[in-house]
């Protein structure tokens, strides 16, 4: 059977993909042009709003989760239409100037340099930013509308001799209910995955969607103006005359990696530098008669309900410039994620560091998770992970179709890595030593890294020989091949990774529709009455 032929084939559904399928129909509507002739594949399955549960049962959990266990790190995924956006807890953060000017680096990462593109600046994203805020129809956190777990934690930021920040939102004001189930879908339609925005818009003006087609290999072909062929796992395939990868830091380096025997120029980075973003979790029990003694707030048994991202404090971020200071920096972002992790935790027993997996204390400990709300450390750390080979399907070994799959990389947590992490327990720590408003608890059960903000694994940079793609995404010796996704981002953020992974996009999607024309694409002629942008 002959395969299928498209001009543009986008593997993947979540930032990446869904901003770029709308820029490319923005593209064929003002060449008018078919934009049915742009074809997005996800692997997992269509969801609407009346699809998702706030439940964490295990067959709700693995349609839309996939959590990949590897040697030294645990990463969660989306896995259905709209990707991380599905489950995403809607802080959307510009990366501060200090993250695009890092220097700092793994041994052996080859020479001292600026890890981004010299092109890609906080002050040249910023545009971008703004394009994905309206898109996203981002809106800033007012105070009144901070959770309480939120103004407990501004509170005690300020009793400790700390700033406090809102954290912006792409949450509708007038949907949400404040549930605290972003986590598992949001089934009022208040948050603003890419599935209403970016895609959906796409969707409307006649890109096509493929859901439920799991990808297994790319390869090239010769029958030009064709170039790249999509296998999927039902056997079908794919022709089209550009590529777009977009399945993020766990499924773009693995299509490549299993697609090296026919992609045999594939530069050797891919699959190299996988990074979490430098999440580190940990959590505060409160002590309710101490908020209202120490703090002067009312006491509320209610960390549960709210938003579960409403405050943050940059104070171990900004400030720092210059190289001197990389790889020492973190921000703490108060977020809830209690309903998934409140076994993880410490149970305070003494001496602090011994087994804390079990026995009363442990009970205990569990019982009063109400009364927690907990801390995401976003640390400058090192992209320590690496693909050791690739998995025969999928972006892990996939033993049963539960949402724990098996990864097949390593990930070997440097020593600046690790310092940055004790940095910020050690900063949650004395915060709440000095306030007194309860206890400190740190992530034990789980080894090495745990993340839900995978990067990396095919990083951009402007030296060929240290990175896989170019500043635009363009894999590096194949033309009309683009990887445009978490992928491709060189460092950790020290904020949430979703606006600068589509703000990122956008500017990728830009170049790629501007070189439209010399990879067999339409050229844009504007018609009266029809602009040649239109607002996502």
């Amino acid at each position: 059977m002959s395969p299928e032929r498209v001009d543009v084939c986008i593997v993947g559904s979540g930032f990446g993909g869904s901003v770029t399928a709308w820029r490319l129909a923005e593209l064929y509507r003002a060449a008018g042009a078919d934009p049915g002739r742009v074809l997005v594949l996800e692997r997992g399955e269509h969801l609407r709003t009346g699809d998702l549960e706030q439940s964490m049962h295990i067959e709700h959990l693995s349609r839309i989760y996939q959590l990949i266990q590897g040697q030294g790190a645990q990463m969660v995924t989306g896995r259905a239409v709209g990707g991380g956006s599905l489950v995403y807890l809607a802080a959307s953060l510009r990366a501060p100037t200090e993250t695009f000017e890092r220097r700092d680096r793994r041994p052996g990462d080859g020479p001292p340099r600026r890890l981004w593109p010299a092109a890609i600046s906080r002050a040249t994203l910023d545009p971008y930013y703004r394009r994905a805020e309206r898109a996203l129809r981002v809106v800033p956190t007012r105070w009144r509308d901070v959770s309480y777990s939120g103004g407990v934690w501004a509170r005690t930021l300020h009793r400790a001799g700390h700033s406090c920040d809102t954290v912006p939102l792409a949450i509708s004001r007038r949907r949400c209910r404040n549930v605290k189930w972003c986590h598992t879908g949001c089934v009022f339609g208040a948050k603003n995955t890419v599935g209403a925005t970016y895609l959906g818009a796409a969707m409307a003006a006649g890109v096509r969607l493929r859901a439920s087609a799991p990808v297994e290999l790319v390869r090239q072909t010769s029958a030009r103006p064709w170039r790249y062929v999509v296998r999927l796992r039902d056997g079908s395939e794919i022709e089209c005359k550009v590529l777009v990868l977009a399945a993020g830091a766990m499924g773009t380096a693995p299509v490549l990696l299993r697609s090296r025997p026919f992609l045999p120029s594939l530069p050797e980075q891919v699959g190299r530098h996988l990074g979490v973003n430098g999440d580190h979790v940990m959590a505060v029990e409160v002590d309710q008669r101490k908020v209202r003694e120490k703090l002067g707030l009312p006491g509320y048994p209610g960390f549960h309900l709210g938003r579960p991202i409403t405050t943050m404090t940059y104070d171990f971020f900004a400030g720092r410039p210059g190289a001197a200071h990389d790889g020492t920096r973190f921000t703490l972002q108060e977020i809830f994620l209690s309903t998934l992790t409140n076994f993880l935790y410490d149970d305070g027993r003494e001496p602090a560091g011994g087994a804390s997996w079990f026995g009363r204390q442990k009970k205990d400990a569990i019982a009063h998770w109400r009364d927690r709300f907990e801390l995401l450390a976003m640390v400058e750390d090192t992209h320590d992970g690496e693909f050791l080979l690739p998995s025969p399907r999928g972006s892990a070994l996939e033993p049963n179709d539960g949402a724990v799959a098996v990864g097949t990389f390593s990930y070997a947590l440097s020593d600046q890595s690790i310092r940055v992490r004790e940095a910020a327990d050690g900063a949650v720590r004395d915060i709440v030593r000095r306030t007194g408003i309860g206890r400190f608890l740190g992530l034990t059960q789980t080894d090495g890294a745990y993340a839900a903000h995978p990067l990396g694994g095919c990083r951009m940079g402007d030296d060929p020989d240290l990175s896989a793609t170019d500043e635009h995404g363009a894999l590096r010796g194949h033309e009309g091949l683009f990887c445009i996704d978490g992928s491709i981002v060189p460092t950790s953020l020290g904020v949430n990774p979703s606006l600068t992974i589509a703000a990122v996009a956008e500017r990728c999607a830009e170049h790629l529709v501007a070189q439209g024309a010399d990879l067999g694409l339409p050229v844009a002629r504007v018609q009266p009455g029809l602009p040649a942008t239109v607002a996502a």
